[in-house]
């Protein structure tokens, strides 16, 4: 397991990723920036914490394309399920600080954080299998998506899932959705530049 945990770069990636998300986080809270919409012409109310996911999923794609192809090839340990895990402990660790901080600091939008980083790392880990380590760009193209289009008079679209509030069915529904699928692919495909 150490090696793992090394050959993924997960302390010196992934860690000093969780600080930045964080401090992203805990400065954030409820803090609104005003963005033009592109269909409208009015202004989109955008939360900035929708931002607060994107070291988090960043870190976590690099650790996950960081391989040792030969020895992963020839373990006797499952490391995609491992790297499964990862994924998903990643997310857990989200959803436990969002929720912790937006308890304390009565902070409606920190709760969804551990929801948003849930659907954008599903999207992530569903787009892998094709494009290998330019999915990042599918959350980040979301999150762009959602600030430019998501909204219809001040009011979140309901396919734009991110600024959903935070008890929404469809925001959970979707983010759970995600999740499964962008996993299940993760454990049964490659991606494009493995052996």
């Amino acid at each position: 397991m150490p090696w793992w945990l090394k050959a993924r770069r997960v302390p010196a990636l992934l860690l000093p990723s969780y600080l930045v998300f964080l401090l992203l986080v805990l400065t954030f809270q409820d803090l609104v920036a005003d963005v033009p919409a592109v269909l409208t012409g009015s202004e989109n109310p955008v939360v900035a914490m929708l931002l607060a996911p994107v070291p988090l999923y960043a870190a976590l794609l690099v650790c996950l394309e960081t391989k040792l192809s030969a020895a992963e090839d020839t373990a006797t340990r499952n490391v995609r399920m491992l790297d499964a895990v990862l994924a998903l402990g990643t997310v857990a660790v989200a959803a436990c600080t969002g929720l912790l901080i937006g308890t304390l600091a009565d902070s409606p939008t920190a709760v969804t954080v551990g929801r948003n980083t849930a659907f954008l790392v599903g999207l992530m880990l569903c787009a892998r299998p094709l494009a290998g380590a330019a999915a990042v760009m599918v959350p980040a193209a979301w999150q762009l998506a959602v600030m430019l289009f998501g909204f219809q008079q001040g009011h979140p679209s309901s396919w734009s899932v991110l600024p959903r509030a935070a008890g929404d069915p469809l925001a959970l529904a979707a983010s759970l959705a995600a999740l499964i699928a962008g996993v299940g692919l993760h454990l049964v495909t490659r991606p494009p530049h493995s052996s």
